[in-house]
């Protein structure tokens, strides 16, 4: 055979090896060719996981897309004969050389793996990445993370039936857009981001400018409150060293006191050793008598202890001399129990000798019966296995004669009912033809009587897309409008709940109000206000004051006052009283009166205190709310500042919300317009479309029931003509078996019986020899026992003890003489032992009548010694003062002091001092520190704001100059893909037509894409009109214009074609040919033809232990016609 030269095309997947994926349990490689490889198997067999596996390994991350339900499905399972594996892995190995993936590697490995743990894992040449990683290099080379190249099962319909913006994204993976919308995704996340960060940085700038000023105020106040604390440090210095001075001049004066009570205490000290000494010599004494009390009751204890032994020992010789003469007198008993036992041990072995004899007898007939016993069983079983066998032969050939009988007659029957079934199906045929063309002309007059109102209907949903955009512009902006009024309305709420407020919620009815909600003041004087009322602001008034007693208890922290006050008394002249400016309402004017009575306008806290100190009793406040009245300084709240600027800003959100509301009337209603009449014309079309999906389902029915009933023809004829050849082969079978006759049966011999009464007689012999056995020994023991004893042992034995009788009583008189001497010596050693201690104890009395006179001493001097160091440590401590305190030391601090600076003195200077300090009230002594930092901050928080909103201009920019890219490379991938659509249905439909049309070509951003395709002479263009082979054809146009317009190396397709016929499929194969000469195309088929068209074609099945076996052989090319398709020898896959 003359073999064709292949041209060297681009190779993509070079090698997979798979491990424990699926029903691959054992390692398979698989080596791939150039070209067209094929790959082919029974149902079940592990096709489509091959396919699985690669996707697998490619990234693919969903489990259904898998045919599982969680990605650990993916784990060989298990079958009866094999168990289940704990990991699956599977590695590409890709080769680079035509450099289609942008990296410096000729050949490339991808491997995933993963664990039943759950844990997973990707390798790319060995070492573990990421899956974006992954996806990053495969994106470069045409192939995205949605796998577009990959087509699997059920695929082709997907793409029919999916919406316009689904078939939209097999574009833009095949173009490469997918990392630029991911590279505007993270660019809107961090807008977001910055856009709150922005929002953040203007609420903490507002809110610094409002705080600038109070500070610098507390600034000025600080400033002061440091010059007075410098005097006071002063003062407080020279206090400490006037104290220190006459703490030192009290020590001088107590100096000799202290010496004197120190000699008297030594005095004493001598007194009280001499004392010891005679107190350890009485101690000595006593304890030599004690030694010797001791010495005596030792020796008594030890005499008694061996005086009791002597006694003992006589009882136990007594004891003995009385069993020896009980043994002896027991002697003639024992040669009667001899005799006696003798004659029965006589007896007992006569008894055993006879029955050993006759077992013996009885064993040898027992055995001549068992071995008859046997002999005649043995004989009885081969006779019945002979019957057997002779009846088996004969009742098979009975069977086997009546089932080919019984086969045959139904053959006949089943060959004339399947003739009858294919006449029926060949008639059915005939009338379902006539129906479609039928249904056929009936769905194209309804497709042109619904075109018009799509077409209405588009253009009505292109202007509620703008109004619902405009609508949803102005719905976000209402929304943060009122998620900003909620928010101050929440701050509001948080300043203005006060325990007067409150305590008014619970009392509404009797109280009239908040004193502050009662008062007016002119513009500008607020905070004057306020810091004049002070906590009285949140007063609650009462006009009775017996209801305000009433609810006092109920107080919670909250001031009542009582709508009552004297006459407003008469102002100083030259001064503005603040109640000149007052509007205080009728209930609240007497308390108003009352508190404000003695208050006067100032226009600076200078000229205030100035006032105050000319007017000492009266209170100025100035219009920024600083108060300077007799010893305090009151200064307006800064919430209350914060309260009117909410309020403001409230008010404008308010106007705003209600601008809003009446730009979104007008548009909400033309959008209710627009939306009813889209759901007449969705009536309409939905009511054409559902006749034309009942046609269409009609139509696909009949294609269906044609296909199934041309199937059945095709089955019927190979039925019959196999019951046919069946009918031969039977006939011919039944010829040989001839019928069979009656054979004789040997006859059965009787059953045998078993010798059961000489086992009976033999069991019981055993048993009466045992027992004779264990008489015989009890006897024999007991003579032997019996005959050892002696008489003249015995009478030897009682003189024995008679002896040693008389020997312990001598020994116990012996022992209870030495024991009454040894009780005469302790007696005396007691009374010499009472003496020693009568004389220790006189000793002892005359020390502790000294002790005690030392102890008084001694705690005089003790206390003297307290004073003196009490004395010493203040001193130190106010040294210690002096220099940690003050930083000087003690001899420079008294240098400095006067004879007459006296600790009194200087203290009463230090008070005025503190006085001063007072009236200044609370004072932030932070405030200059402060206000530099919170500046600081300020001028911080202004330059972050400006770089945020640098930040954003640059990312709008970005997500603008991303959006050009994505509508540039989008406009031109799918310029493209229109052109080889429309070339590839032309040429797939000869006549025939097709396009791609954009849903929203205003919006290439967003826009779907419809297929329109025309085959033939149809003039329809719905898909849902055609038939099951030309959708399939058109969505494999569908995919193969992608594939035309932006090429990937490498395409997988697993089962396209099954709906394809003759013609149909001839195109496909010669679509995939032209295809496979720049790229590697592997297809899963059933197809005949498809294999043909091969480089390398795989089997694959299935093994006896449900694990998947694959064999490979590379093909010839095939010839212009092929007749018949033969297999070739294959070779196993490693």
């Amino acid at each position: 055979m003359n073999h064709t030269p292949v041209s060297i095309r681009a190779m993509f997947l070079r090698q997979i090896q798979i491990r424990g994926f699926k029903s691959f349990a054992d390692k398979t490689v698989l080596e791939f060719v150039p070209g067209v490889s094929v790959i082919v198997g029974p149902n079940g067999s592990g096709k489509s996981n091959l396919v699985d596996a690669i996707s697998w390994a490619l990234g693919e991350q969903g489990p259904r897309a898998l045919r599982g339900g969680q990605m650990a499905d993916v784990i060989f399972a298990g079958t009866p004969s094999r168990p289940a594996l704990g990991m699956a892995e599977v590695k590409l190995v890709i080769d680079n050389t035509a450099g289609k993936i942008p990296v410096p590697m000729s050949e490339i490995e991808i491997a995933r793996t993963i664990f039943r743990s759950g844990d997973s894992e990707y390798r790319i040449g060995g070492q573990v990445v990421r899956l974006m990683d992954v996806q990053e290099l495969l994106s470069e080379s045409g192939i995205g993370r949605a796998l577009h190249t990959v087509v699997g099962q059920g695929q082709l319909e997907e793409v029919l039936l999916s919406r316009p913006e689904d078939r939209r994204k097999y574009i833009e993976e095949a173009a490469g857009i997918a990392k630029h919308r991911r590279r505007k995704e993270r660019a809107e996340r961090k807008l977001v981001g910055l856009d709150q960060d922005l929002l953040r940085l203007s609420d903490v700038l507002a809110e610094l400018r409002r705080q600038l000023k109070p500070l610098q105020q507390q600034a000025e106040m600080a400033k002061r409150h440091e010059t007075l604390t410098a005097e006071a440090d002063r003062l407080s210095r020279a206090l400490a060293a006037a104290r220190l001075r006459a703490l030192i001049r009290e020590q001088e004066r107590r100096r000799d006191g202290w010496d004197h009570g120190l000699v008297e205490r030594s005095q004493a000290r001598q007194r009280l050793d001499a004392l010891d000494e005679q107190v350890l010599a009485a101690a000595d004494a006593r304890a030599a008598a004690t030694g010797a009390l001791t010495e005596s009751e030792q020796v008594l204890r030890a005499t008694a202890f061996d005086r009791d032994a002597a006694e003992q020992r006589y009882r136990e010789a007594v004891d003995r001399e009385a069993d020896a003469r009980t043994q002896l007198a027991s002697e003639a008993t024992r040669t009667a129990r001899l005799d006696t036992v003798t004659q029965e041990v006589a007896r007992v072995e006569r008894l055993l000798a006879n029955t050993v004899a006759e077992l013996e007898s009885q064993e040898a007939a027992l055995a001549a019966a068992e071995a008859t016993y046997r002999q005649q069983e043995d004989h009885r079983r081969e006779v019945e296995d002979l019957r057997r066998r002779i009846g088996e032969e004969a009742a098979g050939r009975r069977a086997e004669r009546e089932a080919l009988e019984r086969s045959l007659a139904s053959a006949e029957h089943e060959r004339e009912r399947l003739a009858e079934d294919l006449a029926a199906v060949q008639e059915r045929i005939a009338t379902i033809e006539a129906e479609r063309e039928t249904v056929e002309r009936d769905i194209e007059q309804l497709d042109g009587q619904s075109s018009p109102l799509a077409e209405r209907r588009d253009r009505l949903e292109d202007e509620r897309r703008g109004l619902a955009d405009k609508v949803q512009e102005l719905e976000e902006a209402g929304r943060g409008m009122r998620a900003r009024k909620d928010l101050l309305d929440a701050r509001r709420t948080d300043i203005e709940e006060t325990p007067g407020s409150r305590f008014l919620r619970d009392h509404k009815g009797r109280a009239v109000g908040l004193l502050k909600d009662l008062v007016r003041i002119e513009p500008g004087l607020e905070r004057a206000l306020v810091a004049a009322l002070g906590s009285l602001a949140d007063a609650v008034v009462y006009e009775d004051g017996a209801l305000a007693l009433d609810d006092a208890h109920e107080g919670g922290g909250a001031i009542l006052a009582i709508a009552a006050g004297g006459p407003v008394p008469l102002g100083r002249s030259g001064e503005r009283r603040l109640l000149s400016v007052v509007h205080a309402e009728p209930a609240a004017r007497g308390i108003v009166s009352t508190v404000l009575r003695d208050v006067y306008l100032a226009d600076t806290v200078d000229e205030a205190v100035a006032m105050q100190l000319e007017h000492s009793r009266s209170s100025f406040v100035t219009p920024d709310g600083m108060l300077i009245g007799p010893a305090v300084i009151h200064t307006a709240l800064e919430a209350d500042d914060r309260l009117r600027e909410i309020r403001a800003e409230l008010q404008v959100l308010a106007h705003d919300l209600s601008a809003a509301e009446q730009q979104l009337r007008p548009r909400r209603g033309r959008l209710g317009e627009i939306g009813e009449e889209i759901a007449f014309l969705r009536e309409q079309i939905d009511a054409a479309d559902a006749d034309i999906t009942s046609a269409a389902e009609r139509l696909t029915s009949f294609e269906r029931d044609l296909g199934g009933l041309r199937t059945e023809e095709e089955l019927l004829r190979h039925r019959i003509a196999a019951v046919e050849d069946g009918e031969t082969a039977w006939r011919v079978r039944l010829s040989t078996i001839a019928p069979s006759a009656a054979e004789d049966l040997p006859e059965l011999p009787p059953l045998p019986r078993a010798p059961i009464q000489i086992r009976v007689t033999v069991e019981t012999l055993r048993r009466d020899r045992r027992h004779h056995d264990q008489r015989s020994a009890e006897l024999r023991a007991e003579r032997d026992a019996l005959a050892a004893q002696d008489p003249h042992a015995l009478r030897q034995a009682l003189a024995e003890a008679e002896a040693s009788r008389s020997e312990a009583e001598e020994a116990a008189r012996a022992a209870e003489v030495v024991c009454a001497a040894a009780g005469e010596i302790r007696d005396a050693a007691a009374a010499e032992e009472r003496e020693a201690a009568d004389a220790e104890a006189l000793v002892n009395r005359s020390w502790r009548e000294a002790s005690t006179e030392l102890d008084r001493l001694r705690e005089k001097y003790e206390e003297d010694d307290r004073s003196r160091g009490d004395i010493e440590r203040r001193i130190a401590d106010a040294e210690r003062m002096l220099r940690e305190g003050f930083g000087m030391e003690p001899a420079e601090a008294l240098a400095e002091l006067g004879d007459d600076d006296t600790a009194e003195s200087i203290a009463k200077r230090q008070e005025l001092v503190q006085r001063r300090l007072g009236l200044l009230g609370r004072v932030n002594l932070l405030a200059v520190g402060e206000l530099g930092a919170m500046q600081e901050r300020h001028d911080f928080m202004q330059r972050e704001l400006e770089d945020v909103r640098a930040a954003r201009r640059d990312l709008l920019e970005l997500i603008a100059q991303v959006d050009r890219e994505i509508t540039e490379t989008f406009t031109t991938a799918y310029r493209d893909v229109a052109i080889e659509f429309e070339r590839l249905v032309a040429e797939l439909f000869p006549g025939g037509e097709g396009r791609l049309v954009l849903t929203d070509p205003a919006s290439p951003l967003e826009s779907g894409i419809e297929i329109e395709a025309s085959p033939g002479r149809k003039r329809v263009k719905r898909i849902s009109l055609l038939s099951g082979g030309e959708r399939s054809l058109t969505a494999l146009a569908f995919l193969f214009a992608i594939f035309t317009a932006r090429p990937s190396p490498f395409y997988l397709m697993d089962e396209v074609e099954p709906a394809l016929d003759d013609v149909n499929l001839h195109r496909f194969l010669r679509l995939v040919g032209g295809f496979a000469t720049d790229a590697q195309v592997l297809i899963v088929t059933h197809q005949k033809r498809t294999m043909e068209i091969a480089g390398m074609l795989y089997g694959i099945s299935l093994n006896t232990d449900g694990t998947t076996k694959v064999v490979a052989q590379r093909m010839e090319p095939a010839p212009t016609e092929v007749t018949a398709f033969q297999m070739p020898q294959a070779e196993p896959v490693r």
